[in-house]
Parts: structure tokens; C-alpha cells; sequence
């Protein structure tokens, strides 16, 4: 799974009143939305009055429901349980109360507000990826889909993108003009979560993450309040979003972003077959490390089938990417990986980017699975690779086939070329995302089950001592230790000191999200 989304799962607090005389609500520890005073970065009026508290439950979604411009699907209703579905199936039993297709800003706004009045727990979805399930919620799900209109600017370059748009529906606009956002592969990941997360992907070696071509973006505060902040203004909570984490500092409805020009690349899918496994992970890392900004990989090693435990000697050796430059330039540059083994199969093709884009897509991840992933600094080493292999070959068997049992995403080159202070993404001294999976189907047996997961919490631990101590958010785990220092690193604090200014009640929360800085 290389995409994900990062949206948010928050739980909205109980409201407390203060006088008339304070001139606006304050809320406990606990509190809902509330008034963010001058030192909240300006993002808030001066004064926002206190609303009576609105009840729970049917008659309370009632009441949002009448003023809203799109649509709340309550249980039973036509397209409630596809709207409920969320991709992780291990969270499709946790079912909202309501689920509001939003329509537009105004609905977002409504949202908030009602949720800070009524104290309802509620997400926020866009794509629906959280791989940990932060995108659902047995409050209000706040569903933002429908707005996914994109608009080209082709004079000042840029793309306004709405929260709601996933990586077709800017692609399906993108493909008729030479430019392109560095995105995610899979289709239905939302752009929301990709671009607050960092936003990996295959351009990211050549042109940066998916927020480094960030310009600005629009967003609904915990005062319920729309914003638009860019470098000049609200420069603090801008570089925050561009990558904190979706859901952490407010409900994103737009973005604009910068263009990149693109024309001819050059796609790969090169396969080996069983054998040479370490000699040929190594000549790959090499071959990324070489050419650091024209190429862009992800390589694995990986069973023939689902079944029983693989041996060592069944696991073969895959490589799947897109070079900025012609096929005969790439054939050159592969002699030392041909030079370790002929490839079993080469699919090697020079084309238009939008087709390369096409051809590099995936079938977007949808089941039931659980994931952990670290950052490599450098290169795993031979015995680090050594110890992938040994733990692939303890994998407790299954229905499903484990593709994804350890993959080296190229996360190097341009990415690097930006300070790790200079936005909130802060792993950029790594070259790769070493990720790992277990995934299982409902025939799967929950013993067999439990196996798989306790498989993969004992390879991910194992695997710490050739890691770097850090994890991408879009990638999120529940069961990672210390996840707050992995997810941010050493931004962490002033992320912290944004959250407390723009969101001091705390209204944007969830079992990960970034903590208060403490008051002073």
C-alpha cells in the first residue's frame, strides 16, 4: 500500500458557557470549539458568541440536517452503508450516527459548529485511507467528497484543488495539459490526506513531496471559521499542515498548488526470478542512490503464493518505477542489475507521463490488513536484508497472498533538497520507507489472524536496529510505541505550539493526534 490518506478521527468535548460579560466562550479542559484569542495566530474574531447546546441523537442530526446544502444519510437510508464503509475493513464495524456529505465550505463550517455545540464525537473523511482508521467514527462523519472540483491556471501556473478531489479526479484534469502535481499512485486516496501527510509518490524523487508544491490552502478552524493561509499569511499554521498530519489543526477544503511541466518518461517493471535475493535488493538501492533525482523505485521481495510459510529459496525479487529520460538512457543505467541476474520479465516503456502516471497506478488497497513502516538513512544493509528475508519466511501463512512483506519506497533526491525544519515533514535525511504488511481475508480464521498480526509486530520490532526511529504519518499504526517522536521528530514541539495557538481547546482530536503544547 503506498498511499495514504491521513485524515482524521476527532471527538468533539462538552461545552461549557462563561457570562456574557467575558464576550465570548470558554471552554474546560475538555471543551469544544472556542474563541482563539490574538495569541491563536489571529485565525479567530475577536469575539464568538456562546450557542446553546444542541442534543444528541436523531432529533439533534435533525436539526443539522435542515440547514445544510448537501446530504445527512442516517442508518437505514439509501447509501448509508457505502458512505460508512471505509477502506481498512478491520474498522467497517464502526458505524456513525450520521454521515454528512458535505457540499460545500458552508456545510463544513455547519459541521464544526454543530459538533462543538453538541459535544458529538465525529471524523472527518476525504479519501476514507487511514490505514489505523482515524477516518471513522461512531459520532458524525463529516464527509467531504463531493467537493472534489479541480481548475487549472495555466497563466500562473498552479491548480486549485478542493479537500474532497482523490488522485483521479486531478489526474482526469491534470492529463490534458504538459503539467503535473507529484501525487500518490493509488486513485481513490484523497489529495487531503496525501498532501497533510508529506504525500509520497513517484515524482517525489524528481520534484519533491506533494506539500513541497504546496502554495496555500483553505481550511475550517476549531471556531468554525474558514481561513486561507499560504507563506505570507499564517505562516506558522502553514508550515505546520505540510506535513503534520491530516485532522490536526483544522478541516481542509482547498488547496492550490504549484504546477510542474512534464513530458516523456520512462516506466519499468523489472521481475527476478527466486534467487540472488540480497546481491539484487543491494544493485537496486545502488541503482536509486546513483541517479537520486531521474529515478524513482520501489523494490520488494515477495512469495509466489498465499498459503503456507514461503522458504527462503521460493521469494523472488521485484522492482517497479519511472525514470525522467529516454529507454535507451535507462537500459544503460540497469547493465549492474543485469550484470547480478537477467530479469525474468522487463516491461520497460517510453511514453507520456499521464500514460507512465496510468501505467504505474494500483489497485487501491481494500480489505482487511495491518501495516508498520521506518525510514532508511542510507541503504539497508546485508544484514539488515538478511533479517527481511528470515522474517518473511516465518510469516504464519493465510488466504492472502503477502505482496507487501517488505518494500524499499525511494523517498531520497529532491525531497532532501528541502531543510527538515523547513515544514513540518521532518524525515528528510532518508532515502527510503521501509514498509511491512499482514493482510487476511474473512475466511481467515481469527487464530490465524492473531498469528499474522503478531508476526508482523515482531518483524517490525526486530527490524528497529537497521531503521531510523521514525515513521511517516500517512502510514499510520495504532500499536507504534512512541508515536508522536516518530511521526515528527524534532518538529514536534512546535507543532505542539501551533496546535495549542490555533486549537487550544483541543476540538481536533483523536488517539494520534498531535498533543497541547503545555500552557506557559
Amino acid at each position: 500500500m503506498t498511499s495514504n490518506t491521513g485524515e482524521l478521527h476527532v471527538r468533539a468535548r462538552t461545552q461549557v458557557q462563561d457570562s456574557v460579560a467575558s464576550g465570548r466562550r470558554r471552554f474546560l479542559q475538555t471543551g469544544a470549539a472556542g474563541a482563539l484569542g490574538a495569541a491563536a495566530l489571529s485565525l479567530a474574531p475577536a469575539a464568538v458568541l456562546a450557542r446553546p447546546a444542541l442534543k444528541l441523537g436523531p432529533d439533534g442530526l435533525r436539526a443539522l440536517a435542515r440547514d445544510f446544502d448537501g446530504r445527512l444519510i442516517l442508518p437505514g437510508q439509501d447509501g448509508y452503508a457505502l458512505a460508512a464503509w471505509p477502506n481498512n475493513a478491520r474498522y467497517s464495524g464502526v458505524l456513525p450516527q450520521a454521515v454528512a456529505m458535505c457540499a460545500n465550505q458552508r456545510d463544513v463550517q455547519r459541521c464544526i459548529r454543530w459538533a462543538g455545540d453538541s459535544g458529538m464525537p465525529f471524523a472527518i473523511r476525504s479519501g476514507g485511507h487511514n490505514y489505523a482508521g482515524f477516518s471513522t467514527t461512531a459520532g458524525l462523519l463529516i464527509d467531504v467528497k463531493a467537493m472534489n472540483s479541480v481548475t487549472v491556471d495555466l497563466k500562473n501556473e498552479t491548480a486549485w484543488v478542493q479537500g474532497g478531489a482523490n488522485n483521479n479526479d486531478v489526474a482526469a484534469v491534470l492529463r490534458n495539459y504538459p503539467y503535473a502535481i507529484p501525487s500518490g499512485r493509488c486513485p481513490t486516496v484523497g489529495t487531503s490526506g496525501l498532501v497533510l501527510g508529506g504525500g509520497w509518490g513517484f515524482a517525489a524523487t524528481h520534484d519533491g513531496l506533494t506539500c513541497d508544491s504546496l502554495l496555500g490552502t483553505e481550511l475550517v478552524l476549531a471556531s468554525a471559521e474558514a481561513r486561507s493561509i499560504d507563506a505570507n499569511s499564517h505562516k506558522e499554521l502553514f508550515w505546520a499542515v505540510r506535513g503534520g498530519g491530516g485532522g490536526n489543526f483544522g478541516v481542509h477544503t482547498g488547496f492550490t498548488f504549484k504546477l510542474h511541466k512534464v513530458d516523456k518518461v520512462t516506466t519499468f517493471n523489472l521481475s527476478w526470478a527466486p534467487g540472488k535475493q540480497i546481491e539484487l535488493l543491494r544493485a537496486l538501492q545502488a541503482l536509486q542512490l546513483t541517479y537520486p533525482t531521474m529515478i524513482s523505485t520501489r523494490s520488494k521481495a515477495l512469495p509466489m503464493a498465499a498459503g503456507a510459510r514461503p522458504a527462503r529459496d521460493s521469494l523472488y525479487v521485484q522492482t517497479l518505477g519511472q525514470f525522467w529520460g529516454g529507454e535507451k538512457e535507462l537500459r544503460e543505467m540497469l547493465a549492474p542489475l543485469y550484470a547480478v541476474a537477467v530479469p525474468q520479465t522487463a516491461d520497460i516503456y517510453e511514453v507520456d507521463y499521464w500514460r507512465g502516471r496510468d501505467y504505474l497506478l494500483t489497485d487501491d488497497p481494500n480489505g482487511l490488513y495491518d501495516i508498520r513502516c521506518s525510514f532508511v538513512k542510507t541503504a539497508l544493509s546485508e544484514a539488515a536484508m538478511d533479517n527481511m528475508l528470515t522474517w518473511m519466511t516465518r510469516w504464519p501463512g493465510g488466504s492472502v497472498l503477502q505482496e507487501n512483506m517488505g518494500i524499499l519506497f525511494a523517498i531520497g533526491g529532491q525531497v532532501k533538497a528541502v531543510p527538515s525544519n523547513a515544514t513540518a515533514y521532518v524525515h528528510r535525511d532518508s532515502n527510503f520507507i521501509f514498509e511491512m504488511e499482514a493482510s487476511w481475508g474473512p475466511i481467515d480464521k481469527p487464530e490465524t489472524v492473531q498469528r499474522q498480526r503478531a508476526w508482523l509486530k515482531d518483524y517490525y520490532d526486530d527490524m528497529q536496529r537497521f531503521l531510523q526511529p521514525e515513521s511517516y504519518v500517512n502510514f499510520p499504526s495504532r500499536d507504534l510505541k512512541n508515536w508522536a517522536q516518530a511521526y515528527y521528530g524534532s518538529n514536534l514541539g512546535q507543532l505542539s505550539d501551533v496546535k495549542r495557538r490555533v486549537d487550544p481547546g483541543n476540538l481536533f482530536r483523536f488517539e494520534q493526534s498531535i498533543p497541547l503544547a503545555p500552557k506557559r
